[in-house]
């Protein structure tokens, strides 16, 4: 696919693709089910960085995104998002 030109002028890459197994999937529709929302965060300026955004309960209007204190890179943001869906998936469980 390489790098595509944006509305604003300014290149970006895809997120990288990943395979999830059945149980990451598990995992993440439970989370979904429970409105615990958690999904890759972009790192302004840097296409290859992420942090990992969690939200739990339903969306509400403003409110404040909480963000991991880590940084991932390309190979290391799905395990990582799938492992914080299973951190929730067991605790709720």
């Amino acid at each position: 696919m390489g790098i595509v030109k944006s509305l604003y002028g300014k290149k970006w890459k895809p997120m990288p693709s990943y395979l999830p197994t059945e149980e990451e999937w598990e995992w993440y529709l439970f989370c979904v089910r429970k409105d615990i929302r958690i999904s890759p965060w972009g790192i302004p300026n840097d296409m290859n960085r992420w942090k990992i955004c969690i939200n739990l309960g339903p969306y509400k209007r403003g409110e404040k995104r909480n963000l991991s204190p880590f940084i991932y890179d390309r190979k290391q943001i799905w395990p990582a998002m799938f492992k914080m869906c299973k951190y929730y998936y067991d605790k709720y469980k």
